[in-house]
């Protein structure tokens, strides 16, 4: 049993508790889980925020420039959408194998833009589309 980590929530608590438990988690594992368990705290919070059981949704402030006072508004929908997609990219970081077949996931490096094999984008004796379509209009 890995102790839970202090500072936790309820709900991070419980998911701590659900993964530790049952697998073995290297260090890189453990960090990912705990920012996931974070996640997690934040989900819970925002989602009292906007059940409507905390009352934190709008505030006035004081501009210190003015006289006037500003009515602030908590993105807290939007706010709980990207910690929700947070959370789940971290759970499957942590590549934990399935319940029924003891595989883990295909790993699946960083997307991102992909450099050209070959300066100029293609290679050596590779006509394009473009290229092709010149040479059949006589252009």
């Amino acid at each position: 049993m890995t102790a839970i980590p202090i500072g936790l929530g309820a709900g991070g608590r419980e998911l701590w508790s659900s993964i530790a438990d049952e697998y073995a988690l290297d260090p890189a594992q453990k960090v990912q889980l705990l920012e996931a368990c974070r996640a997690k705290d934040r989900l819970d919070r925002l989602d009292g925020l906007l059940r409507g059981d905390i009352d934190s949704w709008a505030r006035l402030t004081h501009r210190l420039q003015t006289d006037d006072y500003e009515l602030k508004i908590d993105a807290a929908l939007t706010q709980a959408n990207a910690t929700a997609n947070l959370m789940k990219q971290l759970l499957a970081a942590l590549r934990l194998p399935d319940v029924a077949t003891g595989k883990r996931p295909q790993y699946r490096g960083a997307r991102g833009a992909q450099a050209p094999s070959v300066p100029g984008g293609k290679k050596a004796g590779t006509v394009t589309a473009l290229e092709k379509f010149r040479e059949a209009s006589g252009g």
